[in-house]
């Protein structure tokens, strides 16, 4: 048996790379490097299920970074099921992850090698979930951490980045814009690329979904997944060519790749029969996660739904949202609506024609709906949900009275036209002196209250975005 091993390799070429930082893309001809799987030692997966049991399958790192990421669980799904006309439908919940979303195991990964090479900085193009995630690892281990959003982040994901003190700059209306700009900036301060498509652990710390499938409940019939940049799907289908290539499993299983109706480059190539994703436009969907108009790894996803003997589709906004009400509903499951798509395409005729009503039907929640803008806006019947919720938007006005002078409980109350109780505002108060934005020292009966630097940079980071609150 040959000891196994990973090695940088282009996709295109098959140029090898041992480099100080993992690149994502090959200087002979432009194509894609991924991690490839050498040897076929089968490796021992020791003890419960965990990101890090692995390890054996992934970049070496000589110090690991962890907030208890992995191990979701894998849920039957008997009345939604029962529901959907399917007899065996599972839910890999991925929003019981730290950040509650699948991304914790890419920015694992990526921080635990940002550690490990001795990094401060790193920078991160992101559209919400993979920032949120990597400022909190950065966070647990005191990297500085830069991120990079286009305009329209989802409120719940953009609160998780600043209250992990990252810093925020908005770039553009796209993700792409992001990117480019997120490029740009490790090529000038020398930061660690953290971004999802321009570094390739991203695609490791994934395929760990697959592997944790295996072991939950063998090989399923058909996954189904959502697609934005293609980097999923495609991470899952390589987990499961890396078991097979280890012997663990004899057969794989086939895929469904999902994307919005309003931006669904992938799908749309599928159905033409092209191998490159076709160009969309900026992409109109509400659901941010899977807002990608030019996907890097699209190609890649194409292969896989090819290779998977598979299928692509595309659904509209309504149905994922409809989809997400009837996840909570039957399951007790609170999913953003990108992560919804997988149950919404059951409904499709095309779906419907494929999959076999006992077949084994795995549907991956990626992230949680407290994240997103569209679900609280679909549940109050408002067209727009507010920038951010009343509670938020009150606490940032409670850190701007006190921005401009050492103050009162209760004075900060009047200075609010008493609209609220002074237990609600004094809850504010300790909230925000829990997190580091405020504190407070004892001045006779009352206590005296002050803005940290650590607020000061939250209300910085509200104005470099023009957040309007």
């Amino acid at each position: 048996m040959m000891t196994l091993g990973l090695s940088l390799t282009c996709l295109q070429c098959g140029d090898m790379y041992t480099v100080a930082t993992p690149e994502a893309v090959c200087k002979s001809c432009g194509g894609i490097l991924e991690y490839k799987l050498t040897g076929n030692e089968k490796p021992r997966f020791n003890g419960p299920i965990t990101f890090w049991k692995y390890k054996p399958v992934l970049p070496k790192m000589t110090r690991t970074v962890s907030l208890g990421e992995g191990g979701t669980p894998l849920q039957k799904a008997g009345r939604l099921a029962e529901s959907l006309g399917v007899n065996n439908l599972w839910l890999k919940n991925e929003t019981r992850n730290p950040t509650n979303s699948f991304k914790d195991r890419s920015a694992a990964l990526i921080i635990s090698d940002a550690f490990s090479r001795g990094y401060d900085n790193i920078i991160c193009a992101t559209n919400g979930n993979h920032g949120a995630s990597i400022s909190a690892y950065a966070a647990r281990v005191d990297l500085n951490c830069n991120l990079i959003v286009p305009k329209a982040v989802d409120l719940g994901k953009l609160a998780q980045m600043m209250i992990y003190d990252a810093k925020i700059v908005e770039a553009g209306n796209t993700i792409e814009e992001a990117i480019e700009r997120a490029r740009k900036m490790e090529s000038e301060m020398g930061w660690y690329q953290a971004t999802t498509e321009l570094n390739p652990l991203a695609t490791e710390g994934l395929k760990t979904i697959s592997y944790e499938l295996v072991e939950q409940n063998g090989v399923p019939d058909w996954i189904i997944i959502a697609m934005g940049s293609g980097a999923t799907l495609h991470a899952v289908w390589k987990g499961f060519n890396e078991m097979q290539q280890l012997g663990i499993i004899d057969h794989k299983p086939h895929l469904i790749g999902v994307q919005a109706k309003g931006c669904s480059p992938i799908t749309q190539a599928f159905l033409d029969g092209t191998e490159k994703p076709v160009k969309t436009g900026k992409g109109d969907t509400e659901a941010s996660a899977i807002r990608v108009s030019e996907p890097i790894y699209g190609e890649l996803a194409l292969q896989a739904l090819k290779d998977s003997n598979g299928l692509a589709v595309s659904i509209s906004d309504e149905d994922m949202i409809q989809a997400g009400k009837e996840i909570a509903r039957y399951e007790g499951i609170f999913a953003e609506p990108a992560s919804a798509a997988p149950v919404a395409c059951i409904k499709t005729n095309e779906v419907k024609e494929v999959i076999g009503k006992d077949d084994n039907v795995v549907c991956l929640v990626t992230s949680s709906g407290l994240k997103t803008d569209d679900i609280l806006s679909s549940l109050t019947k408002h067209k727009k949900a507010p920038r951010l919720g009343s509670r938020l938007a009150t606490k940032e006005r409670i850190l701007r009275i006190i921005s401009e002078e050492p103050t009162h409980g209760y004075a900060i109350w009047k200075n609010l036209g008493s609209e609220m109780t002074r237990g609600a505002v004094y809850q504010h108060l300790n909230d925000l002196e829990n997190r580091g934005l405020i504190s407070s020292t004892t001045s006779g009966k009352r206590k005296l209250l002050e803005i940290t630097e650590r607020g000061r940079r939250v209300i910085e980071a509200l104005e470099d975005l023009q957040v309007l609150l």
